[in-house]
């Protein structure tokens, strides 16, 4: 009779035992990795709506952004946050302050847009490329505006901005085209872009920084 108490014991403490472990030291899972990021390009370019969409808000309510706004772009495995600044006349001249430690850009061209006002998308594109703080850093550059007629394709926009050389240069500069309605495809471009962030920041060398 001792016995087979002494048995009972044994196993309940056993049980007891694997209970806690399950319980308690269960391996949390990793965090996912969060990487800031500024978005820029010109006035009407639809960086706001873009990234209303990409949150789930509604995009026909989205204003100009006049100074800055931030948005959280949730992707598998990874969260990007994004700074977007307003891409006014006024502002644009502003947005150097910003690129300290930013550790990738989003840059929204208005593929619809005339060839003056492409030209103004060109200049502002090369000086950021040319920034110290950004040359190396990871690129997505959207070729937005898709569902209107007459838009640029990607293809074209690389052309036309003289963006081979950049591209031979920083393999991180990917080009995709966008539209608000093409949601799937949006989120298909920014975990391209997650990817070349988690590449980029994979070697220890790699500066990670705070926006």
């Amino acid at each position: 009779m001792s016995q087979s108490c002494g048995l009972c014991c044994g196993f309940c403490r056993i049980c007891c035992y694997t209970l806690y472990q399950c319980v308690c030291c269960k391996e949390e899972a990793p965090t996912p990795p969060v990487f800031e990021v500024i978005c820029i390009g010109v006035t009407n370019a639809g960086k706001s709506t873009l990234l209303s969409v990409l949150t789930h808000e509604n995009s026909d309510t989205v204003v100009p952004t006049m100074g800055f706004l931030m948005k959280d772009i949730r992707l598998p495995n990874i969260t990007v946050k994004v700074k977007e600044l307003g891409g006014g006349d006024n502002i644009r001249t502003y947005w150097h302050r910003y690129y300290n430690n930013a550790q990738g850009v989003i840059f929204v061209i208005d593929g619809s847009c005339n060839h003056d006002r492409l030209e103004d998308t060109r200049l502002e594109l090369h000086q950021a490329l040319k920034h110290p703080d950004l040359h190396t850093l990871p690129w997505l550059i959207l070729c937005n505006k898709q569902d209107l007629d007459g838009t640029s394709t990607d293809a074209k926009v690389i052309e036309e901005l003289h963006l081979r050389e950049a591209m031979q240069t920083n393999p991180h500069i990917i080009v995709k085209s966008s539209s608000k309605i093409d949601v799937d495809g949006l989120f298909v471009s920014f975990e391209c872009f997650g990817n070349h962030l988690k590449q980029y920041y994979s070697n220890e060398q790699q500066p990670i920084g705070r926006i």
